[in-house]
């Protein structure tokens, strides 16, 4: 079950949510100085991508570009997926810090696929052929 702790969705704060807890004190720490920086936190969870033994924590904004970065205490994967975008995990990948993901990309240009699909087969066939 997810825990919401955006303050438009709330009335607690997030260090009162069970899973907050639990987590690893190198990532609260990380959460916090997010926090302090300016960045929200959206919810807490304890699904999908965290195993049932850990949760995840889920931030408004990317985290800030000098924490972007594997340290001894967690790995940082860039992710672009409609779930979440960074992601930061421990080594046994129980307990994340989630970026909320970005915006849907543009959607691809089905007729310039087709006509440049179109015009490398005509290519390729008038190469196949051109002795006929």
């Amino acid at each position: 079950m997810d825990h919401p702790t955006h303050p438009a969705q709330a009335t607690r704060s997030h260090r009162e949510d069970p899973p907050w807890a639990a987590f690893p004190p190198p990532l609260r720490a990380l959460i916090e100085a997010e926090l302090a920086a300016g960045n929200t936190l959206l919810r807490l969870g304890h699904t999908h991508p965290a195993a049932p033994c850990g949760a995840w924590a889920m931030l408004a904004q990317p985290v800030r570009a000098e924490r972007r970065r594997d340290t001894a205490d967690w790995t940082f994967y860039e992710r672009y997926g409609s779930h979440h975008a960074g992601e930061f995990t421990t080594a046994d990948r129980c307990w994340f810090v989630l970026e909320a993901p970005g915006p849907p990309p543009e959607p691809a240009d089905m007729d310039a696929i087709r006509e440049a699909l179109a015009e490398r087969e005509r290519a390729a066939d008038a190469r196949r052929y051109q002795d006929r």
